[in-house]
Formats: C-alpha cells, structure tokens, sequence
C-alpha cells in the first residue's frame, strides 16, 4: 500500500375570511421575496383577448382593506356593510362562510364573487383569498407557492368577462422577479403579503400577462370559487408550480488580468474558463434574462418554459489568470505528460495559472484522483486539532505493517520508524503507518469534518464559471481499513490540483479563500485554522523540502523558503502511482498544485515541476 512521494510513501392550515387589518403596503409597491429554461410552446400560455372588456381591480389604496369591486358602487357596500351588521344582530346563527355578493343576477353575484377572490389574491391576503374557495387548503398552498416562486414584485388582476353560469374570464399582469444568485446577499425587504419575507436584493424583473378563468357557484346561502390550480397559471397542476428562472448574459470578450484574449490559449483549462464566461458572464456582469416555468418537484415539466425578456450580454469580462504566471506554469508541464498544475494567491484565493499537458484534457479541474500523501497536511491537522497529537515533536511509531480486518498495510519497501520518532519525521519521510495507525481513535467523521471546516472542501465551489465539483470528495463516514487508507490519502478520497493547491494556500496565510477566476465573485468561508495547528503546519510543512525530507534538494534553487508536501498515489492496474506536489512560497504569495499522472515518486516528478515556476517567479521572468 502506498501514499506519498518519497522514503517512505507510494499510496399551513386556512381559515374563513376575517375583515382584514386597516393598513398594509399598496399592491403597487415592490412585492419582494426569494428563488432559475423557455414557454413558448403553443397552447401553454395565452395572449390577453383585445375583445374582453377588462373590470380593474380596484386601484391602489390599502393593502389590509379588502376590496370588492367588478359592479359594487358606494350604494352597494353600503348595503353590504348594513347587510352584514343585521345578520350579525339578528342572526342567531354564525355567518355562513363564502362570499355573500349584493347582486342578485347570477353573472352580477359571479362578478362580484370573482372580484373579491382576485382582490384578495392581488393584496396579498392568500387567506381570504383561499377562504372564498372550495378547497381553501390547496388554495393556499398554491397561492402562495404562486408568489414565492416567481419572486413577484407587483400583481396586478381584473374581471374580464362573466356569465350566467358563473364563468369568469380574468387578466394576470404580474411583474416576476429572480431568486438570489447563489453567495448573493438578500435584502430584508417585505414581500408582498408577507412583511416577515425577504427576497434578492436584485432588480431584474419581466413582466408576464395572460388571461385565466375561474368558475364562481352558488351553494348553502353562499357564493364559492370552484377551485383549480389551473386559474392560477396555464396548465398548472396540484403537483406542480411555477417558478422564474435567470438566463444568464454572455461576454463579448474574455481577457487575463492584463487584458489579453483568452480565447484560443492552447491550453484546454484556459480555453474552457473563457468558452464558459462568454457563455455565462459572472454574477454582476451583464442583465440576466427572465424566463418562467412548470416544475414537479425540481425537475422542469417539459415544453413549459416562456421567456419573459431576454439577457444582455456584457462587454469584457477580466479574469485572475497573470499572464506571467501562466506562461511558467504551461512550460512546467511540458516536463512531463500527462502533467497538471494550479498555481492561486493564497492571500486572495485568486487562480493566476492553470496548466495542462494532458492532450484535451483539463485535468488541473477535473481531476478526480486520490491526493496521496499531500492529504496528511489534513490528517495532521485533524490529529492536533483532536488532541490526538500534540505537536511536532511528539514521539509517533510508524509500525512496519498494520493489520485491519484481514488486510495489510505497508510502507514503501517495508521501512519503519521506532516509537521515540517525533511526528515531524513521520510527516517528512512520509511513513504511512504513522497516519493509519491512527484509525481506531480519530473518529470516522473527522477527517471529513476538518476537510470542511478549515479547508472549504468536498462542498460545491463556484470559480466564476459556476457550481462545480466537488473539486476534493471525501465520505463523510469511513471506518477500519478504508479510514486508514484515507489517513494517508487513499481510498475512496478524491481530488484536482485545484483542491490541493487551496490546501497548501489555506497553510500559508491561515485561513482558507475559496479560489476565484473572476475577482469579487462571492467565495465560501471556513474556519481558520488555531494559530498553534497553522505554526505546527509550517514547521511540517518546511522540513519536508529540507534535508531528511522527501523533497530534499529539489528546491534548493529557489532562494526563498518554500514549504510542501509530496504524494504518491498507487492505482490498481496503473503501471505507477500518481505523482503530486502541493507547495506555497510565502515570499512570493504563490500556492501550487500540481499532478502527473502514471508517472513515480511525487518528489520526482511533480516536485522538479513545481520547482521550476518558483524559479522562474523569483526571477522576474
């Protein structure tokens, strides 16, 4: 079994309508809340009939004062209002529930009915709006999923038409917002009918109108809508809802933090971030497009999409990548093939290179490989932060062989260190045994949790160029033999150069900044690591690059300090292991990762790679 890369190493409930409060925000006012593509297809949606003579809901006033319009003048609440005081009086019996219209006409009492429904849906009183439906529940329910899924700032609804037999033709004009972009920050603003909602602090809006229709009955001394979740949107069903979606802008150009086209760089890493930006420019740049749609849990019914308003692209879109940086990194990989690398500011999370000599392949990205030893920077953090180890010098036995549930684990070439080693020649020589043996006291969530809290990983991370990853995958659980392979970066771990140079970036400064492509994107926070953990990590770190370490004299010719860790990563049926490097040189506020694939040592390959941009960095070519 193997590790590393040197001596040692080689792997809601309704109610009836009550009259509402006195005061609430007009209808007219932003509706705000928070929530992603086309419905252009024939028959989903409807033009609003130019022939339909359109009643208005009543114009703006208070948002808490139910309005009932569509053919009540002032005469008409008047008799209302004493209409109900007498009952209240004289009735000896609770009011019956519905609506109780003036009118005695059926299409004038259907008007009516339909006006109050719509008045209440429009203010954003989904419970009185619900109440003057059969089906109060599921009214609500889809009412309100209505309203939160398009993110709607304004709704605006009228009778169209009636008749006898209380069908009822209606206009929609509802102006639909976007949900938050993912790491945006979201205004506390009150939404429509909910002061208690917040919503994206974005602007982008579209508007939408169509015409629905609704039947209004007569039953019990009372006026009901025949509810169906179809008045609600074209086509909706009870196990569905709409939503608004973004369509993202495009760029015109892509350019390097000096301005150079992106476009065709040679490597595949650099030409994929540019085709993904100008397809998808990042948050902040550009308009996004408005589109609405039908979904049945998260999946999009199909041929339901509608563009509301399309995207607008933006101009340039500046990337991280330095030119100078990038320039050594894609001569470094030439070394080797099969050879990637990542170099990123550790002080900002910025991505300065990404290289690549694997053919089409961008495995700087999209690697999945396990780490190697590289991933004992984790295990060690993991150790002292559990106590488990309390500092480099304490004494750590690096047993020959381990022997878990049958199998057995060995260091490279069968070496070992004695009990009186100090845990720093453990990590330098990268004796395996030394970080498996630990497996039946860490814990089997821990190394997972580490991962997570102080380096941001195995969890989605946006660059610029969206969701992506996770670019490091760990269980969350691991007991026994896989536990032990994972200590020392095998198993069933997974991970890109990406990943590993944020590892090493995140020792360097201390606390982990989620790599970005594209300055300001929004990046995921971790814990930063105890200042004992991080100076214990250095000192590691260090000795691994020194005399004794597995990466002895490979970078002697970079005049400032340069601290790493080697890996070597057996795969079954490879002819070699993996070779990987992580590194950072303070001095020059540079973090690396790099891998080559089926190649040897990690002190062999990728460390000589790694090397060779410091060098070049430190000499100001």
């Amino acid at each position: 079994m193997s590790g590393g890369g040197g001596k040692h190493e080689a792997n809601g409930r309704s109610q009836w309508p009550e009259q509402p409060p006195a005061e609430q925000t007009p209808f007219w006012m932003p509706r705000q809340r928070d929530e992603s593509p086309a419905w252009d297809e024939p028959g989903w949606w409807r033009d609003q009939p130019e022939s339909m003579q359109s009643t208005q809901i009543s114009p703006p006033r208070s948002r808490r004062k139910l309005v009932v319009t569509g053919g009540i003048g002032a005469a008409g609440v008047v008799g209302l209002v004493v209409a109900l005081i007498l009952t209240g009086v004289l009735g000896s019996r609770k009011a019956t529930p519905g609506f109780h219209p003036t009118a005695t006409q059926p299409a004038q009492a259907a008007r009516q009915t339909a006006a109050a429904f719509l008045t209440a849906w429009q203010d954003g009183h989904i419970r009185t709006a619900a109440g003057y439906t059969d089906h109060p529940a599921a009214a609500a329910t889809a009412l309100t999923s209505y309203d939160d899924g398009l993110h709607l700032r304004a709704l605006r609804l009228a009778v169209q038409s009636t008749t006898a037999h209380g069908a009822v033709a209606f206009s929609v004009a509802a102006t639909v917002g976007l949900p938050a972009a993912p790491g945006s920050p979201a205004s506390a603003q009150p939404a429509a009918g909910n002061s208690s909602a917040t919503t994206s602090s974005s602007v982008v809006t579209a508007p939408w109108s169509y015409v629905s229709h609704l039947i209004a009955y007569a039953k019990n001394g009372a006026w009901w809508v025949r509810w169906s979740p179809e008045l609600v949107a074209p086509n909706l069903t009870a196990r569905e809802k709409v939503i608004s979606v973004a369509i993202p802008p495009g760029a015109a150009e892509v350019v390097d933090a000096a301005g150079n086209n992106l476009q065709d760089s040679g490597d595949p890493g650099i030409d994929n971030i540019a085709a993904a930006l100008k397809t998808s420019a990042p948050a902040g740049q550009g308009t996004p497009g408005v589109e609405v749609e039908l979904v049945r849990g998260s999946t999009p019914v199909t041929s339901t999409a509608l563009v509301l308003s399309h995207p607008v692209a933006t101009g340039v879109v500046k990337t991280t990548i330095d030119p100078r940086v990038e320039a050594a990194a894609e001569s470094a990989v030439q070394a080797q093939a099969d050879s990637s690398m990542v170099v990123l500011q550790p002080s900002t999370g910025d991505i300065l290179a990404v290289a690549n000599n694997d053919g089409a392949n961008d495995f700087a990205l999209t690697a999945r490989v396990a780490p190697g030893s590289t991933n004992k920077i984790i295990t060690s953090t993991a150790l002292f932060t559990s106590g488990l180890v309390s500092s480099p010098s304490q004494p750590v036995e690096c047993p020959q062989q381990l022997v878990i549930n049958g199998d057995t684990f060995k260091n490279d070439k069968g070496e070992s260190e004695p009990p009186s080693t100090p845990f720093l020649v453990d990590f330098a020589a990268s004796c395996n045994n030394a970080f498996a043996r630990w497996y039946t006291s860490i814990g089997s969530t821990t190394l997972a949790q580490t991962a997570r809290k102080y380096y941001g990983l195995n969890q989605q991370w946006n660059i610029g160029i969206g969701p992506g990853g996770p670019y490091y995958a760990i269980p969350s659980a691991a007991y026994n033999g896989e536990l032990a392979q994972e200590l020392f970066g095998q198993g069933q771990l997974e991970a890109s150069p990406l990943a590993m140079a944020s590892v090493g970036a995140t020792v360097d400064t201390g606390s982990f900044k989620q790599p970005i492509v594209v300055a300001g994107q929004p990046q995921l926070a971790a814990t930063p690591l105890p200042a004992s953990v991080h100076q214990y990590l250095w000192q590691m770190m260090r000795a691994v690059t020194q005399s004794g370490g597995t990466a002895a004299g490979v970078f002697d010719g970079v005049d400032s300090a340069v601290y790493g860790k080697t890996g070597t990563a057996d795969v079954s049926g490879q002819g070699q292991p993996n070779s990987w490097m992580v590194v950072f040189d303070p001095t020059l506020n540079v973090a690396i990762g790099c891998l080559v694939l089926n190649a040897g040592y990690g002190a062999s390959f990728a460390a000589p790679e790694a090397a060779s941009v410091l060098q070049v960095l430190q000499s100001g070519g």
